[in-house]
């Protein structure tokens, strides 16, 4: 069990760990979004998400959404922000993922969390997969309306909100995708295509 100042440190090092994505697209260090900050937001989105689909159905766990929400990239604590075209050439990082989050030594209840988030095994771990990806999404479309190019981002991320939302049958996911819907309208192709021309603020 991890004591209170591990805990801290953990959060300390992620709120100061820049998501690689971003620097990569040209998004300087001091204002790119750290992966605290992905966090903060997916949790939101997770806790939102949740909060709605629990009106059609009383089983699903809110609480649970955003713990899993809070913890989902706590293992970056350990090895920083990997970006997406290293992640794509190993078959097993969903394996090794959850090996560097076991390595935290939090509380078995959250190791059971980040597992089932991992590999979407429940509803809750569904619906939080659902959010990290959205909260990219969100924080590519803020991007590209200061004039960064992230076509190619938002592209790929809506494809895979997407397929995601796709994958939620039913009343919970048609609550959800009654939810999401407005983002995609809010980041549009023509939003994104007016403010490309516009130099990045600094």
């Amino acid at each position: 069990m991890p004591s209170l100042i591990d805990i801290i440190n953990i959060v300390n090092t992620i709120l100061n760990t820049p998501r690689i994505g971003w620097i990569q697209r040209g998004v300087p260090q001091a204002i790119a979004e750290s992966v605290g900050d992905h966090t903060l937001l997916t949790s939101y989105l997770a806790l939102v998400l949740c909060n709605s689909a629990r009106r059609v159905d009383s089983n699903i766990d809110a609480d649970k959404c955003a713990s899993m929400a809070l913890i989902h990239d706590a293992h970056e604590a350990l090895i920083g922000n990997v970006g997406n075209n290293v992640r794509s050439l190993i078959s097993d990082w969903r394996d090794i993922e959850v090996r560097l989050f076991n390595e935290l030594q939090l509380p078995e209840e959250l190791t059971k969390y980040f597992h089932e988030y991992r590999y979407a095994l429940s509803i809750e771990g569904k619906i939080v997969n659902l959010s990290d990806k959205l909260a990219t999404l969100i924080r590519a479309c803020m991007y590209a309306r200061v004039g960064y190019d992230m076509r190619e981002l938002i592209t790929n991320y809506r494809e895979v909100v997407e397929r995601l939302l796709s994958e939620l049958t039913g009343d919970v996911g048609q609550v959800i995708k009654n939810v999401v819907r407005p983002i995609f309208s809010w980041c549009d192709d023509r939003t994104i295509t007016n403010t490309l021309g516009d130099k990045p603020s600094q």
